[in-house]
């Protein structure tokens, strides 16, 4: 069996879309864990309104989505476990795909590429620098959506999510298990994300905060991966790039340059941000 954790708060009116998706999965064995984190609408409700055995509701009082994501694992029966966003829709194959893939190549973990949605289009795929096969232990587990893993459960109640992490909770926490699990990609998009006003991906605040705490929970991060100096700065500053105050931006952009000082990092520094 496998287990679906999928915390939510006050999205009522889109959990449906997300629950749905999952129900009408060609893969029938599972349970579909929804930890509700203190909402105040009617998502509990919604919830007893699908009437299905396989779902299991469980409150708790408002602690944020790493400690609902783990309360839902402790609650976890399956020999599998999976992860969904109360936003987001699961292609009808997607269990049945990532389990087969997982059965077949003997993997821990396995993630999949997704279409980033906008206004109902495709407008791109998340995580497309991955490319089929095991990741090796010097590549970057970044930019992976918590909403493509599956995985073996032993993995994931070993490793949990990290409630101090204001952002990047699951790049910090595959890190982690990178270190004593396999992990695979699978290049065939499997889910669709749809990015919503109150999504944290649109926050840009707390960027600079959860680098600080990832690298100093990870003294040595890169020293295990080498060549990501470059790549850090360059998302970093490719997040700066779509905050609208200055001040942040440029204190983004300045954090980035602090972590590479490489001359692509200042060219594009001078690029985005001076000229």
């Amino acid at each position: 069996m496998i287990s679906i954790v999928l915390p939510s708060f006050n999205r009522a009116h889109i959990l449906p879309k997300a629950v749905e998706s999952i129900l009408r999965q060609t893969y029938k064995d599972f349970e579909l864990i929804i930890v509700d984190d203190g909402s105040s609408d009617n998502t509990c409700e919604v919830v007893k309104d699908f009437n299905d055995d396989r779902i299991v509701y469980v409150h708790q009082e408002n602690a944020g989505a790493c400690v609902a994501r783990n309360n839902g694992i402790d609650h976890a029966r399956g020999e599998y476990i999976a992860f969904q966003d109360s936003d987001d829709v699961w292609h009808e194959d997607k269990l049945e795909k990532q389990l087969t893939t997982l059965r077949n190549t003997g993997a821990d973990v396995v993630f999949c590429r997704m279409n980033r949605m906008s206004d109902g289009k495709n407008v791109g795929l998340v995580s497309d620098y991955f490319h089929e096969g095991f990741l090796s232990k010097e590549e970057l587990p970044m930019s992976i959506g918590t909403q493509t893993l599956m995985g073996k459960s032993a993995v994931f109640k070993q490793e949990k999510f990290d409630p101090e992490m204001p952002r990047f909770q699951e790049f910090e926490m595959l890190v982690r298990v990178q270190r004593s699990f396999s992990i695979y990609c699978m290049e065939e998009p499997l889910a669709d994300y749809h990015l919503q006003n109150d999504s944290i991906s649109v926050k840009p605040a707390s960027i600079e905060k959860a680098w600080k705490l990832m690298l100093k929970k990870h003294s040595d991060f890169f020293k295990v991966y080498n060549t990501s100096r470059e790549r850090v700065a360059r998302d970093i500053q490719l997040n700066a790039k779509s905050v609208s105050a200055f001040s942040q931006r440029m204190r983004l952009a300045l954090f980035s340059l602090s972590i590479s000082k490489s001359p692509k990092t200042l060219a594009r520094f001078v690029k985005w941000f001076v000229l």
